[in-house]
């Protein structure tokens, strides 16, 4: 824990957050430039020149800039079976397996995005359109996403390490997963039965009384 409170692993909760809005913001700039471009081209007849290419190069900066604030947050898809039935310092073990494994993988993405955008850079590249788009941006954008889950990864890496070293002191990090656990089966299934027989319950009494005034 820090002096605020946080975890380690949070003190970029800031930053990421930032970008986060980077992803939000570019997307309404990219469907306010759809938009007038439709409106432009249908009511018009002068559409916006080059809103393909535009809006395709910014597609980056929204899949990449907020992946890291989704991490941070444990929001990714993941399975969780195997790992909430795992309790103190295995659990910890498993975490610091699956971060380490992820921020080996994200520091080579990241050296592999920085290349590509290197070397769009020093060319100047761009995109066959009918207006100048630098398509070196958008690589950016990958860049820096890859950049931010290093550095989030890593700090998740850390505070496991730190959690397998002294696993009263660290929480394990929280799962998040789409799929319903067996309580939450367990009270689907009874809502659905509750309703069902609410369901014919309501069916029973409409017979009835649809019989009663038959007599």
């Amino acid at each position: 824990m820090t002096k605020s409170g946080k975890r380690l692993y949070q003190v970029t909760d800031k930053l990421m957050h930032c970008f986060a809005w980077l992803s939000a913001g570019v997307v309404g700039f990219n469907f306010v430039l759809l938009t007038a471009n439709v409106v432009m081209r249908y009511v018009f007849s002068s559409p916006l020149m080059g809103t393909p290419e535009i809006v395709a190069m910014m597609m980056t900066w929204v899949a990449y800039s907020g992946m890291a604030y989704t991490l941070l947050n444990g929001k990714h898809m993941q399975l969780e079976a195997i790992y909430e039935k795992l309790q103190g310092r295995a659990k910890n073990i498993l975490s610091l397996f699956v971060y380490l494994l992820a921020t080996v993988l994200f520091i080579l993405l990241m050296k592999a995005s920085f290349d590509v955008f290197w070397s769009s850079w020093l060319i100047k590249e761009e995109s066959v359109a009918s207006v100048t788009v630098y398509v070196f941006i958008g690589k950016c954008g990958a860049f820096v996403g890859w950049v931010l889950l290093s550095i989030q990864a890593l700090l998740m890496t850390i505070y496991c390490l730190l959690a397998v070293i002294n696993p009263d002191k660290y929480e394990p990090l929280d799962a998040y997963s789409e799929l319903l656990d067996e309580n939450s089966v367990k009270e689907f299934v009874t809502e659905e039965a509750m309703a069902q027989a609410a369901g014919e319950e309501l069916v029973e009494t409409v017979e009835n009384g649809e019989g009663g005034d038959d007599k």
